[in-house]
């Protein structure tokens, strides 16, 4: 049996279950994956099962967490497996024996593609589907509160309109519950504050809206980049004074805490939405409560929150201009192990002498 070793390079919930499925460590028990796909029912058996052929029954060792470039190179890794991070070539010129760089989405940066190709290692970024729904549901949240979609289906089903006024013509009743402000994405301007996977996904949706788009990085992208994506610069200010709708998909770091507050929503133009598909700690939700209620910013799309679940009476919940989803924007969490079967699949592929999918 032919030994081959995984190296793994990075850390967070989407690794872990990579990790479980490979090699069940210590770190990551039973009660986390139960705890993980819940509430929807899982087999942590069945999570194991995915990294068939992959196993160290197979054959297969895995690297430990944190493990630094002399131990990797120490492991002569065969693949290596990341989602954030850089393999450049010192890293590739590390690992001799290295068949497959396989990141778990589908940028390329921070790849030394060709240091890869010149070593005749295969390059994978495998897109993840539930980035792509997520950025789908930041789009479908815009097009929600420009339409006032929640709260038409609601007065449609409760017969809340003025009867008095509304007289059909040919039996049409054009927006007879009588609504203001009615609009739509094409020609308005979407601010994407961190440009990462799911935003840039959601540049492309936007785009195909005819949107303008806007977006503001720690770190600016390359003048061929933002071409590609169809996206301009714009310090972060400038992007929330002219934005109409404001997507927020920052990193979620200690420093970015409570990042979006009253002086980001006093920056923003009183017709503008913001819509949080990123996580919940980002927003100061007291603060955007005042924002909405005094009329700073027209409304919000919240498909995470500061508490999860959210507590029954919470203060955003009477409001008719904030819509809210429970933290299902990409989908189910099966997604997640599906998007890991397709690696696994890759691997496998790789090792036993085949292609992978999604090659650079």
């Amino acid at each position: 049996m032919q030994h081959h070793t995984i190296a793994i390079l990075d850390d967070d919930h989407v690794i872990r279950l990579a990790r479980y499925a490979l090699s069940r460590p210590p770190e990551v028990s039973d009660e986390w994956v139960k705890s993980y796909f819940s509430p929807e029912p899982s087999n942590p058996s069945d999570i194991y099962a995915a990294g068939r052929g992959l196993h160290e029954s197979d054959g297969i060792s895995v690297t430990p967490v944190g493990a630094t470039l002399d131990e990797i190179r120490q492991s002569n890794p065969s693949v290596i497996i990341f989602r954030r991070g850089v393999v450049n070539a010192e890293l590739l010129a590390a690992c001799p024996h290295l068949k497959l760089v396989q990141r778990i989405g589908g940028l390329t940066e921070g790849i030394d593609i060709e240091a890869a190709r010149h070593r005749g290692i295969h390059v994978s970024c495998m897109p993840r589907m539930t980035l792509i729904y997520t950025a789908e549901h930041a789009i479908m949240m815009m097009l929600a509160l420009a339409k006032q979609l929640v709260r038409a289906d609601t007065q449609i089903r409760s017969g809340q309109w003025h009867r008095d006024l509304v007289i059909p013509t040919d039996s049409v009743a054009y927006n007879w519950t009588g609504y203001s402000g009615l609009s739509g994405l094409y020609g308005k301007t979407l601010g994407i504050i961190g440009l990462g996977e799911v935003g840039s996904i959601m540049a492309g949706i936007a785009n195909g809206f005819g949107m303008k788009v806007v977006y503001f990085n720690r770190t600016q992208l390359s003048a061929y980049r933002e071409q590609a994506l169809g996206v301009i610069y714009a310090e972060r200010d400038k992007l929330l004074a002219q934005s109409d709708y404001v997507s927020v998909n920052a990193s979620n770091l200690p420093a970015n805490r409570g990042m979006f507050n009253m002086d980001m929503f006093k920056t923003m133009k009183p017709t503008a939405f913001f819509v949080n598909t990123s996580r919940g700690k980002l927003v100061n939700e007291d603060d955007l409560y005042t924002a909405v209620t005094n009329g700073l910013i027209a409304g919000a799309g919240l498909d995470v929150h500061w508490e999860e679940p959210r507590e029954a009476g919470d203060i955003l919940y009477n409001l008719p201009n904030v819509i809210m989803t429970p933290h299902f924007a990409g989908g189910t969490r099966f997604g997640v192990l599906d998007e890991l079967k397709a690696i696994f699949d890759n691997c496998r592929s790789v090792l036993s002498g085949g292609l992978p999918t999604h090659a650079k």
